[in-house]
């Protein structure tokens, strides 16, 4: 009845206020501060960029030259794998590594979103207005800060991950591949499938 309606009603208006709050937003208000960044020294050889990627569970990890303000680029874990995959011996990361994405930390979170989609682009360096490192963003950060205030909102849905005694996982098959690249730290291709259950039934066959 009517209680029903107001209560739709005020779910909808908390809801454009939610997407009014993070279209105001900027890039300085939901970045990994500068102290918080996994980095890499464009020294590291491919090794040891398998050691920092397995042991900090990161998909894209900014190489940085002289210290964090010379961000030379990105490296990604994708890559790693595929030069593991071919068997190769180690090089160096600068070899593998991607062009960094700078933007300043002042930008609105909505604009880089657009931007990010455009280029295809997962990672951002955040630079303040005398060109030093900031922080980062990826796509994945922003994507959270949109969708997390709507589903802290209404999430009283069973986790997706439940740790077992074994130390092993039960994962619910709607899991994105994503997700389960994030906990066990690698990038697990997902071609033909978005969920675990399609990843699972792709390795059956």
């Amino acid at each position: 009845g009517e209680a029903e309606d107001t209560h739709q009603d005020e779910e909808e208006k908390e809801l454009i206020s939610q997407v009014l709050e993070f279209t105001e937003a900027i890039v300085r208000e939901i970045m990994i501060p500068r102290t918080d960044m996994v980095t890499m020294s464009a020294a590291a050889d491919t090794d040891e960029a398998v050691d920092v990627v397995l042991a900090e569970g990161r998909s894209r990890v900014p190489i940085m030259g002289e210290d964090a303000d010379d961000i030379v680029g990105v490296l990604y874990a994708k890559d790693l794998l595929r030069l593991l995959d071919t068997g190769e011996g180690p090089g160096p990361v600068t070899d593998l590594m991607r062009p960094a994405y700078f933007v300043p930390e002042s930008k609105r979170v909505s604009e880089l979103l657009r931007e990010m989609q455009r280029d295809q682009v997962h990672l951002a360096v955040a630079v303040d207005e005398f060109g030093s490192t900031a922080g980062l963003v990826t796509i994945e950060d922003i994507i959270e800060e949109l969708v997390g205030e709507i589903a802290d909102e209404y999430d009283v849905e069973e986790p997706m991950i439940t740790e077992l005694d074994d130390g092993g996982y039960l994962l619910d098959a709607r899991m994105p591949v994503d997700d389960l690249g994030e906990l066990v730290g690698v990038e697990i291709p997902d071609e033909d499938w978005d969920t675990v259950c399609g990843l699972l039934l792709g390795l059956a066959g």
